[in-house]
């Protein structure tokens, strides 16, 4: 496991609150673990680049509190910035993500965290009845589908929309709603949790919907930097996410208040 040097923080940009983060770890003889993510309300929360909290800012906390003589600290970059830290080992990891072969060869997943689901989102006064589609996208693949850039939901829904339609990207769920409401997309396909944070927040309750039936589900984990040497702290990991589990303590935040509206 390398040792984190506080001023090579400071000289790659992530920030005076991690270096003092890091100052005051290492007067405690603690070993300090730097994870990163991208902005992504209620995940990660705040327009800087540290987090002012969110879901899995949380859970990497829970995490870090249950094994002795590490914390650890997360910085909000660029998705494809993030991946290429953990990759050269400049972050020690990233907060809960999918498996992929490719990243496998960089990041040392833990035992998942939690389960991420995936919805459509509609316009009530579009389909005043609701939505369904039954088995299958035949249904509902010829409507005007928007989903968040670099989002990977389901390979065969991608398809069958594509097949009919330019599948219309966006910057962030919030755009996407808006797009909604104005009759430029007729769906929105996203994370469930980041579907109810907007429309929550933005009070769209009587007016998007998300459809009865899961698009997919997929396991998410924290990914531990092999470059940096903090797969050394998968067990410690892997021990305290069960132990998190089997107390309830990852279904609480995951149903925090705060971040539901």
């Amino acid at each position: 496991m390398k040792v984190i040097d506080p001023a090579r923080v400071l000289s790659t940009g992530l920030g005076c609150v991690v270096a003092a983060c890091l100052f005051a770890a290492a007067a405690r003889a603690e070993t300090v673990l730097t994870f990163c993510y991208d902005p992504y309300p209620p995940y990660t929360m705040g327009t800087g680049s540290i987090p002012s909290g969110g879901l899995k800012v949380q859970l990497l906390d829970a995490v870090t509190e249950r094994i002795g003589g590490l914390s650890a600290v997360t910085v909000l970059l660029p998705w494809q910035r993030c991946l290429a830290q953990a990759k050269s080992g400049e972050a020690d990891g990233i907060l809960p993500l999918f498996k992929s072969p490719e990243r496998e060869a960089f990041l040392a997943f833990s035992e998942p965290a939690f389960e991420q689901t995936n919805t459509f989102w509609y316009n009530r006064d579009r389909f005043p009845s609701g939505l369904k589609w039954g088995e299958g996208y035949a249904g509902v693949s010829h409507l005007r589908l928007g989903m968040v850039n670099g989002s990977v939901i389901d390979p065969r829904m991608e398809a069958a929309f594509s097949a009919r339609n330019r599948i219309i990207r966006a910057g962030d769920a919030a755009g996407l709603m808006q797009m909604l409401l104005f009759g430029q997309l007729d769906l929105v396909a996203i994370d469930d949790a980041v579907g109810r944070y907007h429309v929550g927040l933005n009070g769209w309750q009587d007016r998007i919907a998300a459809a009865g039936t899961a698009v997919s589900s997929r396991t998410s984990h924290f990914g531990l930097s092999r470059a940096s040497g903090a797969e050394a702290y998968l067990e410690e990991f892997d021990r305290a996410i069960r132990e998190l589990k089997a107390e309830g303590e990852i279904d609480r935040i995951l149903h925090s208040r705060s971040y539901s509206h």
